[in-house]
């Protein structure tokens, strides 16, 4: 068989295949084996010759002698330093020829393809030979990438390619928007092991294989077989994006069964990828967190998924596939002396969600409620002259107190959205775009009281009380003692009272080290759903006044507020605050609807008495209920689903 095609063959299993093909087809080879590169099983059986890199002369004789009139290059040859390099003398002109210029693996290739044409020598690519070795569009495998790694695949891209072009590397690895490395002289293997420590939390990042370019495609495509899953495996990885028609995959079934069986995708890129906006929340509190929950699944339906989130949150909003940054508990604080005291970490937060934001380079950024840090951050971005649009969900109560706070919110954000019906009319004046999106409340769910009592061995005749003591810890220092001594009151009467209290992750460790001592301890759970299948089985509750009181009004659960601060705080809330009532519902009605008890006011004696009628006295409890529900229905929005008006106004601002 005479030996027309010559193969400079490297590592891996590239070039045995190619070698079978070749016999297949009936076509003679002969094999330049590169000393310390080559695998010797690859040139078993088949005529070849060992040279050293550098020897070009004696390369190019054994080519001769073999007859040989084209030449492919295939297989892995790792850069030597010029040290380690043993010229004979025709690759010693060669090294002359290029002096002292500083190539790139491209740029060497590119000279040393030019000898071989000078030689009379026909270069092609594997390519060209084995068509089907070329990545195809598409998935290889079961699996496929997410709106978060359709991301990171088109970061990963924009970064290979941005290497390409300077002749450093071929591959890149991006998790949530972030480069943890780059392709160089090392090679992919090297730069996956790297990257096994780099590693953030959340689903893992995505290794890119880009094609340089103007590369010269007979020379050097990237490749990826089994053995590059395997190490993305081990790296933590999570996929991996090929460019289709532009790299080469090695024996694609067998990629695509071990893909399946390390639980990662494999996928070939046909360009870009569809770009995929992603949206920045900050959350600082747990009511907060509800709300971005619930903006997140109405952003993925009205993109059919394809969106990605970051930001900072809590377990709400981790449910709808945020990673937050920090616990949202580091930065959930109210009242003028506890936040003093939590300066330092608040600020350190700050700044580590500002240099979040910048290197992420989201298509918005959404602060919910929390206006003390979110105004803050806010305010950092301005000044940082950042282009992305800022978006606060829930406006602040400036017609209760510090109405000085409309003009700072309209400098610093770009649009607001807000609950309630008559917010919008303080800041529209003053240039800030406001929408009204209607309060949550209504799109809460509806919880199941009686699988709750069956789950928890809770007797249907039995009487159910709720307890929620706040969600920030200086709140939950404050009443839950006070709310647990009105639980003892409310027992004398009702020995068989059950106690349950709904909690979040902020506090639920101090919940429950703090009860663990009561006579009765209470059933503490925690996640919204489970929250509203309590308040379904719940007689009455006790709580510390926020959000809660809507969605208790909501279940239609008869209850009483308490609220408890530092002195300084209740000082300066009593100077400042220009409102009645610090329930919403008794502000919208003007009118004792709830119970309140605030301060001095705030004993155990207090709300067990307001109470006690509402739990055992049927028509207390629809006089209470009649009045709640009036003011639910003045704080109805136009819209049944506010998180789907909320979301048109994102979508507004990322959309192209």
């Amino acid at each position: 068989m005479t030996a027309d095609l010559g193969i400079l063959a490297g590592g891996g299993g590239l070039p045995r295949a190619l070698i079978e093909v070749c016999r297949k087809r009936g076509r003679g080879v002969f094999v330049l084996a590169i000393e310390g590169h080559t695998d010797p099983a690859t040139v078993e059986g088949v005529p070849h010759a060992w040279v050293r890199l550098g020897a070009l002369g004696e390369a190019f004789s054994r080519l001769k002698t073999a007859a040989v009139h084209e030449v492919v290059f295939v297989g892995a040859i790792r850069r030597p330093s010029l040290a380690s390099v043993r010229p004979d003398a025709r690759g010693a002109a060669f090294l002359a020829r290029l002096g002292g210029r500083a190539l790139g693996d491209d740029g060497i290739l590119r000279a040393i393809a030019a000898e071989f044409e000078r030689e009379g020598l026909h270069l092609c690519g594997v390519h060209e030979i084995l068509a089907d070795v070329l990545v195809k569009p598409g998935n290889y495998g079961a699996l496929g990438p997410d709106a978060q790694a359709e991301i990171d695949l088109a970061r990963g891209l924009e970064v290979a390619k941005g290497l390409g072009a300077l002749d450093v590397g071929q591959g890149a690895v991006v998790q949530d928007g972030i480069v943890l490395a780059v392709e160089a002289a090392e090679g992919t293997d090297a730069m996956l092991a790297r990257c096994a420590d780099l590693r953030r939390e959340g689903p893992g990042g995505v290794l890119v294989k880009v094609c340089k370019p103007g590369q010269d495609r007979r020379l050097d495509l990237p490749t990826v077989g089994t053995a590059t899953v395997e190490a993305a495996a081990r790296a933590g990885l999570r996929g991996i994006g090929i460019e289709a028609g532009a790299a080469l995959i090695l024996d694609a079934a067998a990629v695509a069964r071990k893909a399946d069986e390390l639980g990662l995708f494999v996928t070939g890129l046909a360009g870009a990828p569809r770009p995929i906006p992603l949206v920045y929340l900050v959350a600082g509190e747990p009511s907060g967190d509800v709300l971005g929950a619930r903006l997140m699944a109405a952003l993925k339906r009205r993109t059919e998924g394809r969106i990605a989130f970051a930001g900072v949150g809590g377990e709400s909003m981790a449910a709808e596939g945020l990673v937050s940054l920090f616990p949202q508990a580091d930065v959930a604080v109210m009242g003028f002396a506890e936040v003093v005291a939590r300066i330092p970490r608040v600020m350190r937060r700050l700044r580590e969600t500002v240099a979040d934001i910048e290197e992420r380079k989201p298509r918005a950024v959404v602060t919910i409620d929390s206006l003390g840090f979110n105004g803050r951050l806010a305010k950092a971005l301005k000044t940082r002259d950042s282009r992305i649009p800022r978006i606060h969900y829930v406006a602040p109560m400036v017609w209760a107190w510090k109405p000085g706070r409309a003009k700072a919110v309209a400098e610093r954000f770009d649009h607001l959205m807000c609950l309630l019906g008559f917010e919008p009319a303080y800041f529209t004046p003053l240039g800030l775009a406001t929408t009204h999106v209607g309060h949550p409340v209504v799109e809460a769910p509806t919880g199941d009281g009686a699988d709750f009592r069956v789950r928890h061995g809770i007797a249907p005749d039995a009487r159910v009380l709720c307890l929620l003591p706040g969600s920030r810890h200086a709140e939950v220092a404050r009443m839950l003692p006070v709310l647990g001594r009105a639980a003892e009151i409310l027992a004398a009467d009702d020995p068989d009272l059950c106690l349950v209290i709904p909690t979040v992750a902020t506090v639920a460790d101090e919940v429950r080290q703090a009860v663990a001592a009561w006579p009765h301890p209470p059933l503490v759970i925690r996640g919204e759903t489970e929250r509203w299948n309590a308040f379904a089985a719940s007689d009455g509750a006790v709580a510390t006044s926020g959000s809660v009181s809507l969605e208790l009004a909501r279940a239609r659960v008869p209850f009483v507020i308490g609220y408890r601060t530092s002195a300084l705080s209740a000082w300066l809330a009593k100077r400042f605050l220009s409102v009645r009532y610090a329930t919403l519902l008794n502000h919208v009605m003007n009118e004792m609807v709830v119970p309140e008890f605030l301060q001095s006011a705030c004993t155990a004696e207090a709300l067990a008495g307001a109470l006690a009628p509402m739990m055992r006295n049927p028509e207390a409890r629809t006089i209470f209920l009649a009045g709640t529900d009036r003011a639910l229905a003045a704080l109805a929005g136009p819209f049944p689903v506010p998180s789907d008006r909320a979301a048109e106004v994102v979508l507004s601002y990322i959309q192209e």
